[in-house]
């Protein structure tokens, strides 16, 4: 990346430089904090599990007899099922709606474009921009938490016995904590590539984190009830939460599915860059 797409995609960076800042602290402290609970909290949630029922374990993605009492249960049940790809879903939306129409609704896009920038290299840019800052927040998280986890006794297998019979739960590692990571940055660069292809063809911030935040939420929902009760189930594959939670990829290691969140993203890139060069801009 060289010339004046480098300072097209370094500039939006640098723009973003103090939110991305606070957004990474944040999302670490989450992280954490979380983690700081389990020694506290496993036995609590162990216990929750088994009164819940089936409903309780779907939300949580208590799925194949993952159990919450262990270091990965815990992890995964209180964090990667819910916590850290809504986190990352809200922040790639906010990103994807601001890189073409928030920029487009301040006037700033119309000044970048009234010099020798084009059309083409500042959406490329941008949309790098805006994936480049969602991977380095969801790494930095994942960093934070295999740095502490040790303290918080998530790294030690666990033995139990049920039965009779004597069980080991292994502890958090580093393939766990980058697979989670990176399917949970998957999830959340779908959301992104909406929120980018709604700001690049309606040049609206508002509507654009509208649509993205209607099509995740909607489609946890329908996930989420249609396993409870069986209705429509055969549809659950439209949402990207039905390869997340049943895959759990955090503890049962990485999957093709995680491909698909990518195709979207790209094919949401694709769709933007074609309207975005045909449509006039809004004045500010």
């Amino acid at each position: 990346m060289t010339g004046p797409v480098a300072t097209l995609y370094l500039g939006w960076l640098r723009a973003r430089l103090r939110s991305t800042v606070f957004w990474t602290l944040g999302v670490a402290a989450i992280v954490v904090a979380t983690a700081a609970f389990y020694p506290s909290l496993k036995n609590f949630f162990a216990d929750f599990q088994s009164q819940g029922g089936a409903g309780v374990s779907s939300l949580l993605g208590l799925t194949d007899g993952i159990d919450p009492s262990a270091p990965l249960g815990y992890i995964w049940s209180n964090l990667y099922s819910n916590t850290v790809p809504w986190i990352l879903m809200a922040l790639g939306i906010a990103l994807g709606a601001a890189a073409i129409a928030g920029d487009e609704e301040a006037g700033t896009l119309e000044y970048t474009l009234s010099s020798t920038a084009t059309r083409s290299p500042i959406l490329i840019t941008r949309f790098a921009g805006l994936l480049t800052i969602l991977l380095g927040i969801a790494a930095f998280s994942g960093l934070a938490l295999l740095i502490t986890a040790p303290l918080f006794n998530l790294t030690g297998d666990m033995t139990v016995t049920i039965d009779g019979k004597t069980l080991t739960n292994p502890g958090l590692g580093l393939s766990n904590v980058a697979v989670g990571t990176f399917a949970a940055f998957a999830v959340a660069t779908a959301e992104a590539g909406i929120a980018f292809l709604v700001g690049a063809v309606t040049g609206s911030r508002g509507r654009a984190i509208g649509v993205a935040t209607g099509i995740a939420v909607a489609s946890y929902v329908f996930y989420t009830l249609a396993n409870l009760t069986g209705v429509l189930k055969f549809l659950t594959w439209l949402s990207s939460w039905r390869w997340y939670l049943s895959s759990a990829m955090l503890i049962n290691g990485l999957g093709w599915e995680v491909v698909l969140p990518f195709v979207l993203a790209a094919a949401c890139g694709g769709v933007a860059w074609v309207a975005f060069e045909r449509r006039d801009l809004q004045t500010a």
